[in-house]
């Protein structure tokens, strides 16, 4: 649900801090469009009523119901305004969405038909007539008018329709809708994406996009390596380190490696795994950290970061499991030796192999679970008891003369 006309209540691209922290004043959409991106005028409802009229003109070229085209924007914002999570979605989404919900339902009809249509959709309607929907789905069935159709949204794409919006009279906001805008774009920090274009907020369009989550990581790894590239440069000589911080840090270490890393792998073979440990609990351990910094974020909160470190778990552990026994000597190992008679084990060793094959794959799947639960739990942790505070201080402020009772 949209928190307001401008911003999505997700922020994967923006830092949020008070608004006394970080004021913006735009005097012109021109500027918005530079400083914040393009997409915050792409968003605006007027621009997306100017690029209807627009996609709507053009589209009466090609086609051929023009009644129901001219009908075809007040559908549109009906359409939008029937679902929150349509929010901000502009006309040539609506016609991609419309259709391809059409066509997943006209796909469930068609499968419980004796004969099955040549094309579900246009079979679907003729059962249940929709203007609307009937001149969309022929727009994208015929391969000449679909290329029409596929040029033109990438002719709405190009920064010159936004320049041609701006340079018109609509272009012109009110004094009053630019105080809108700088108020709730007060607080937010956008991260500049200099290798993709940007959809809305939280979106990407295109390209690599930049989150704030990545840069909370580089961040926290970036700190991560000073920290022990200056332990090491103090304990190279084999003194041992001195001070409260590297104390601590010495001890983390330390931890790691005598009661996580040499318990549960053979002593031989874990001075190769302990890098790896340091560096994934360290890690873990700043991000998670970095939740607790006001306005910043854990990003193992983030099911991305947290799939991505068991995946990375996964290939090195299948890696070097199939570098010391082989493919198939690695596979046989997830069995244990059952001691069972080979009338028993021609049966029972395929299941066991088929199950300990999944759990190997649900294991590092539950790992990722684990950490995001356990971070967005202490997030709703500690939202639940500040609305409980805010909530108690919030309903004692209009009782007047009843609080003294």
């Amino acid at each position: 649900m949209a928190s307001n006309p401008i911003l999505h209540i997700k922020d994967s691209y923006y830092f949020d801090v008070p608004r006394k922290l970080y004021r913006v004043s735009y005097d012109s959409p021109e500027q918005i469009a530079d400083q914040v991106g393009k997409w915050a005028v792409r968003n605006d409802a007027d621009y997306q009523s100017w690029e209807a009229d627009r996609f709507i003109a053009e589209l009466s070229k090609i086609v051929d119901d023009q009644a129901a085209l001219a009908q075809a924007k007040d559908a549109w914002l009906t359409w939008q305004h029937a679902d929150p999570r349509r929010h901000g979605r502009p006309f040539d989404q609506y016609v991609e969405d419309a259709v391809a919900a059409l066509r997943v339902r006209a796909g469930e009809w068609a499968a419980n038909q004796e004969v099955e249509p040549r094309d579900p959709a246009l079979a679907y309607l003729s059962e249940r007539p929709d203007p609307q929907l009937e001149w969309m789905v022929k727009l994208q069935s015929n391969e000449q008018r679909q290329e029409q159709w596929t040029e033109l949204r990438q002719q709405m794409d190009e920064a010159q329709t936004l320049d041609q919006y701006l340079s018109s009279p609509r272009g012109q906001w009110s004094p009053e809708k630019l105080s809108g805008y700088n108020h709730h774009l007060s607080g937010k920090i956008f991260i500049p994406q200099p290798f993709a274009e940007l959809r809305n907020a939280y979106e990407p369009q295109s390209g690599f996009a930049i989150s704030r989550y990545m840069i909370i990581e580089v961040v926290v790894a970036l700190v991560l390596f000073a920290l022990f590239r200056w332990l090491a440069v103090k304990v190279k000589d084999g003194s041992a380190p001195k001070g409260k911080v590297w104390n601590l840090l010495e001890s983390f270490l330390t931890f790691i490696k005598t009661d996580i890393v040499e318990k549960g792998i053979d002593p031989h073979d874990s001075p190769k795994f302990l890098p790896l440990f340091w560096t994934l609990f360290m890690f873990i351990l700043g991000c998670n950290l970095a939740g607790m910094l006001p306005w910043v974020g854990a990003p193992t909160a983030a099911f991305a970061l947290t799939t991505v470190l068991a995946l990375v778990i996964f290939v090195v552990g299948t890696y070097l499991g199939v570098k010391k026994h082989g493919v198939l000597g690695y596979l046989k190992s997830l069995v244990p030796d059952l001691g069972l008679p080979i009338y028993l084990a021609v049966v029972i060793v395929p299941i066991v192999w088929v199950i300990e094959f999944a759990s190997l794959i649900i294991k590092h799947v539950i790992l990722s679970i684990r950490l995001l639960a356990n971070m967005v739990a202490g997030h709703l942790v500690l939202l639940g008891i500040m609305a409980l505070a805010f909530g108690a201080h919030a309903s004692t402020m209009h009782l007047g003369s009843w609080t003294a009772l």
